[in-house]
């Protein structure tokens, strides 16, 4: 039954769902693993019960012709027609059978002895339970690990559900609304938060699915040894278990609270060894002082540290008295019962009781600490829930227009973007750009003009003003055609795991192959391709060839330039390239320039020159537009923006620093 507040991972795996699928199987397997591990237990008591009885029964003649009416005749070849009393040796089980036959397996002891010609004598019967034993465990041992597979599975199944959710969560939010250092949550969250994840559902199913009915069998087990003596004592154990558990608990807690004492304590006596300098300068007086302050805290350092230490001894030893107290207890309880000539509780009945109880101990405790097992798991399910609870920043306006490529202008209309920690990036931004030119966008804090190349294709949404393309707000067109004609290319985009091929396509198989060439040709991309060992079969990526910064950067052009868009947005690499690779690019720009708008984020100087008009942003406005060659003149935001960003000299004096 679900509660109006649930456990975290009981939202992923609900009581319900343990009987479904792997969870259904992991139940099953416990459930028979549990069930076997009974049956070792009986074959254990039949066992002790032939050891110490020997085999012998001596009998009323009335109880006789009772034994009579539960064990056929033929297998007690004795004549009942001799005195008020008979004796039995060497009959293996039938004591036990004698002792059972009031309970709900008796007749099932009583068909067994039948049988089982093994069981009617000593020595086979001590041999064939000796062998039932052993195989009964290894069973066991094989079902419950059955069980703990089936257990893994499901929360594989369901971390590779989480997994799966989260990606599309990711691609479903907008790529830039996640800053850098939220990126590296984001991989915690999917690797090693995972992967607790997985720890915590693996113990939640295991658990649930196989301590509980694994405790009602032994209970059921132990008060079929005699309900009055199981109950009694089950009753006592349990107080007392619960008892101890409650107070390790809070001993952890205490320790823990000591712990925390005595380390303040320390923090401030480690203070007084940063502290030499100043207490050398200010003569004995102030060498007095400190050492009187020193001597203080150490002493309630060793006080505290002596205290949560005496509270722990005192406690350890309580639990232990009172662990040896309750079991006194219950061995003076069983041990009367069994030299009670009156009750029918035999010394092999109180070995199997204890041993039941016994048994009940590993599942107590395993449910018991549950919750502090998965609670990590439980963590970051909440993590989980909470980003995939997420809303996308940007979405498709209902109704939105198709957009036609850009062939007149691009307008930032008072354009105002807040970032993640509430900083305006963006604050009145406005400027137009005429079709077919090349424009650059610098600034002195980069995520400006970032912001600017992220809220062309709506990756990011602005919260106020307006982005048009012919006089289109890009708000109010479909998604699909708005990133198809305003594309984005940085040197900040990762290559997945594949081939060059698939890296360019993208899984649209539209394209040929000898598309993929031409665009490859066009950015100069193709040479190098046909060099790596398998050409445009070669796989690339974390686990595949590594390339260079440059190529790298010229590969992600030719995937642009595959799907040739109006307006193509490039963010040069910072890493420096040699003058081969350099001259490579250039001549790359000015084969894909003709037909399209571009827009730049330079790291280079032969792109700055080549831009026809250069945009400068400072405190989220433009503070000056032009070229080059003006700009260096008349804006000394981008006179000093310049000088940071490419002075020769200013570099060389850093390396040095």
């Amino acid at each position: 039954m679900i509660t109006k507040n649930p456990h975290p991972l009981e939202r992923l795996v609900s009581r319900k769902k343990l009987f479904q699928g792997q969870a259904l199987r992991c139940l099953l397997w416990s459930a028979g693993g549990s069930i076997v591990l009974c049956l070792m237990l009986v074959f254990g008591w039949l066992l002790a019960s032939v050891l110490v009885d020997d085999g012998q029964l001596e009998l009323t003649a009335a109880e006789f012709n009772q034994l009579q009416a539960i064990a056929s005749p033929y297998e007690i070849p004795v004549d009942p027609e001799v005195s008020d009393s008979v004796e039995l040796a060497d009959r293996g089980i039938l004591p036990a059978v004698w002792r059972a036959r009031t309970c709900v397996c008796g007749k099932v002891l009583a068909a067994a002895h039948g049988r089982i010609e093994a069981l009617q004598r000593n020595s086979s019967a001590v041999t064939f339970l000796a062998v039932m034993i052993g195989l009964s465990g290894a069973l066991c041992a094989m079902m419950y690990s059955r069980g703990r597979t089936c257990a893994m599975r499901e929360a594989v199944g369901i971390t590779t559900a989480q997994r799966r959710a989260v990606h599309r969560q990711t691609l479903r939010l907008a790529p830039s609304a996640l800053p850098d250092h939220r990126n590296g949550e984001l991989r915690t969250l999917f690797s090693s938060d995972m992967d607790q994840l997985q720890e915590g559902l693996y113990y939640w199913t295991l658990r649930w699915a196989r301590e509980p009915v694994k405790l009602l069998l032994l209970a059921v087990l132990a008060i079929a040894t005699g309900p009055i003596v199981a109950g009694s004592v089950m009753l006592l154990l349990l107080g007392s278990w619960l008892l101890i558990a409650w107070q390790k608990q809070q001993g952890r807690a205490l320790r823990a609270l000591g712990k925390s004492r005595a380390e303040e304590k320390l923090r401030l006596l480690a203070e007084s060894l940063n502290t030499t300098r100043l207490v050398r300068g200010y003569g004995k007086e102030m060498e007095a002082f400190e050492d009187e302050q020193f001597q203080q805290h150490l002493a309630q350092l060793s006080q505290e540290t002596t205290q949560w230490m005496r509270q722990d001894w005192v406690q350890r030893w309580g639990l232990s008295m009172l662990a040896a107290f309750v079991g006194g207890v219950v061995l003076m309880f069983v041990g009367n019962q069994i030299l009670n000539p009156a009750r029918a509780f035999s010394l092999p009945s109180a070995i199997l009781l204890i041993l039941a109880i016994g048994c009940m101990h590993v599942p107590l405790r395993n449910l018991w600490n549950l919750p502090r097992d998965v609670a990590d798991g439980a963590r970051v399910s909440a993590r989980i829930e909470n980003y995939l609870a997420r809303t996308p920043h940007v979405g498709q306006a209902v109704g939105a227009k198709f957009l036609q490529p850009m062939a007149k202008s691009l307008i930032f209309d008072n354009v105002v973007f807040e970032g993640s920690d509430h900083e305006l990036l963006l604050n009145g931004c406005s400027f137009q750009v005429k079709a077919g030119t090349q424009v650059a966008v610098v600034s002195m804090d980069p995520w400006e003009a970032r912001t600017v190349a992220h809220l062309l294709p709506r990756f990011i949404e602005p919260k106020s003003g307006q982005i048009l393309i012919d006089g289109e707000d890009v708000a109010w067109v479909t998604l699909d055609s708005l990133r198809a004609e305003a594309i984005m290319v940085s040197a900040r985009d990762p290559f997945f795991t594949g081939t060059v091929l698939e890296n360019i396509r993208c899984g649209d198989t539209h394209y040929s192959l000898q598309d993929v060439t031409d665009a490859a040709k066009l950015t100069h991309a193709h040479n190098f391709i046909l060099k790596l060992p398998l050409g445009y079969e070669t796989v690339i990526g974390e686990h595949g060839e590594q390339l260079d910064p440059g190529q790298v950067f010229r590969l992600g052009l030719a995937r642009a330039i595959l799907r040739d868009p109006a307006l193509l947005i490039i963010e040069e690499p910072e890493e420096s390239m040699d003058e081969g690779a350099k001259s490579l690019l250039d001549d790359a720009y000015s084969r894909i320039r003709p037909g399209r708008t571009i827009i730049y984020l330079p790291h280079r100087m032969a792109t700055l020159r080549r831009a026809d008009e250069i945009i400068v942003l400072h405190k989220g406005q433009v503070a000056a537009m032009g070229n080059h060659a003006a700009l260096v003149k008349s804006s000394s935001i981008y006179a000093h923006w310049e000088y940071s960003n490419f002075n020769t000299f200013r570099h060389e004096v850093e390396a040095k620093t």
